[in-house]
């Protein structure tokens, strides 16, 4: 809510070292009908009890100021907090945002030649801050192509995820990696669907920052002897 008066959250003013059966939210879950904290973990995961607190009007800031005022948290809701509370990865996201021009260069296969195309992209931040958007517009050879990208930092994996859609497909690329601080690079892992064969193929996604406003990307896909080569790379470029 933004503005005016935020209504008092119901696991606001906990006591410490209480029972999970004596929350405030457990009663309140049970006079609405609804399943009690645990269960919604057990059965929903995080995502449920996310959506039961948030129908509640309770937020994560509610849970940490009720444990520092407290002295004690309930280990579910910490757990909850600690799930879904950007970091400073987050924050390494979110310096991405703004607007980008990109080249991208294709191969078909290792030693073809270069094609070279021109397109542009915007990134934001959604979801409060953890996640990051990117819209992207520009060609695939020579056809107009749009596509949208979200990447995000899991808390609970400890790792970075991506996902890609666009409109020359209808499938998913689903990728997971790590970030490299030392030389300011991550390394993406994943599959991607193969529309020749029906099955997916494996891919690999290598970006790194040049600087505060230049970032290239390098995609690595099977050739015909099944070794992994280089079959695209963009170059993005603040605007």
């Amino acid at each position: 809510m933004t503005g005016g008066h935020r209504p008092a959250s119901p696991i606001a003013g906990l006591r410490p070292r209480m029972e999970l059966n004596q929350l405030p939210l457990r009663r309140i879950l049970r006079r609405n009908g609804t399943l009690p904290a645990e269960d919604v973990m057990r059965r929903f995961g995080f995502a449920g009890l996310a959506l039961s607190l948030a129908i509640l009007g309770a937020s994560p800031a509610d849970v940490s100021a009720q444990g520092s005022d407290a002295g004690d948290v309930d280990p579910v809701m910490q757990a909850w907090v600690e799930a879904m509370t950007p970091g400073p990865q987050h924050a390494v996201l979110a310096s991405s945002e703004g607007s980008w021009a990109v080249t991208t260069t294709f191969w078909m296969m290792p030693g073809a030649e270069p094609q070279v195309s021109q397109g542009s992209a915007e990134r934001r931040m959604i979801f409060g801050g953890r996640i990051m958007e990117e819209t992207f517009a520009g060609d695939m050879a020579g056809q107009p192509m749009n596509g949208r990208a979200t990447v995000g930092y899991d808390n609970v994996t400890g790792r970075y995820w991506s996902t890609w859609v666009d409109d020359m497909s209808t499938g998913i690329t689903l990728m997971y990696g790590d970030y490299n601080d030392a030389n300011d690079t991550w390394v993406m892992e994943g599959e991607t669907p193969d529309p020749f064969t029906g099955g997916m193929i494996p891919m690999r996604i290598e970006s790194r920052r040049d600087g505060e406003n230049r970032q290239i990307s390098e995609f690595y896909m099977p050739g015909p002897d099944g070794e992994m080569f280089r079959s695209m790379e963009m170059v993005y470029e603040r605007q």
